[in-house]
């Protein structure tokens, strides 16, 4: 009798430990989808985020090219190389402090090349700039985005922001990097965007009026074009513009290449030659979607 009550015993412990082992493998299971659901959604970045970051990262931007808050007393100055620099203040005046303070919006490379960027250095075991005063009217609450590409770790947005009092904006490009165990940060600087689109690109509008609405081509350009269009189109019957090619970019321009096709008159007494020509262009953004002339150049084809 009881070796059967052991028995019965030993019986009953073993379903009851094989039950158990039941309960926490599914509950283990059940843990690890939570886990990667967590995970996953942590990865999101939504249009709202990409703002933030990006608010967030122009926040930073001015704070360290003021100096970094100064307490009083705390604004030191001095020559170096025949320019005026300045101290940082005392939160961000070794690279230790300003990395961990960059790294909250920017991935380390990007934070890194930030400080490059701002020809940051250090001075008698101190970080400094040279002096400079920077401010902005943009209005990043007001921002708003557009999906340019997403994957699971890399995202690009286009985030346009109204500035000033009108209804002027801006149009940068973010991208995104999902960083393991911190989350999303900015992996390149915000930059314009300077994608033109053909009917918005002011050389085409240019020469497509240069002949019978020169006051629109005129207004294609910058005042530091120095270019006058109505001197320009003097003596030319007839141009074409038979090819745009962009050359060269930077943070804030575009340059192109314009090969033009001309018929002048016999007494044309300017730089062009009769049939191809070719022109330089530097674009820059004016605006929302709005682009105007810097630069014009006529290149040699001899």
């Amino acid at each position: 009798m009881k070796t059967a009550k052991l028995l019965i015993a030993f019986t009953a412990v073993s379903l009851l430990s094989t039950t158990f082992t039941g309960v926490t493998e599914a509950t283990t299971k059940e843990n690890t989808k939570v886990s990667q659901t967590v995970t996953q959604n942590a990865q999101l970045l939504t249009e709202k985020m990409a703002i933030d970051l990006a608010a967030k990262y122009h926040e930073a931007y001015l704070f360290v090219s003021s100096g970094g808050g100064y307490k009083d007393r705390e604004y030191n100055t001095f020559l170096y190389n025949d320019f005026a620099y300045r101290y940082l203040s005392s939160k961000i005046d070794t690279k230790t402090k300003l990395l961990k303070y960059l790294t909250q919006t920017l991935t380390s490379k990007t934070a890194e090349q930030f400080i490059k960027d701002l020809e940051i250095l250090e001075y008698k075991g101190k970080l400094a700039q040279k002096e400079a005063d920077m401010g902005s009217q943009e209005k990043w609450e007001k921002a708003t985005a557009e999906i340019i590409k997403k994957e699971s770790d890399k995202a690009q947005y286009r985030l346009t922001v109204p500035f000033g009092e009108g209804a002027d904006k801006t149009t940068y490009v973010v991208e995104y990097q999902f960083v393991e165990k911190v989350g999303w940060r900015i992996s390149k600087q915000p930059a314009v965007d300077l994608d033109i689109p053909d009917k918005a690109n002011p050389i085409n509008i240019l020469f497509t009026n240069l002949l019978n609405n020169p006051q629109i081509s005129q207004k294609q350009l910058l005042p530091t074009s120095y270019f006058d269009v109505n001197e320009f189109k003097t003596g030319i019957k007839k141009i074409e513009l038979s090819k745009l090619k962009e050359v060269d970019r930077g943070s804030y321009h575009v340059e192109f290449v314009a090969t033009i096709f001309v018929e002048l008159e016999k007494d044309y007494n300017g730089p062009l030659v009769s049939g191809e020509n070719r022109m330089y262009f530097i674009v820059e953004p004016n605006g929302y979607m709005d682009f105007k002339i810097h630069q014009v150049g006529l290149i040699s084809m001899y």
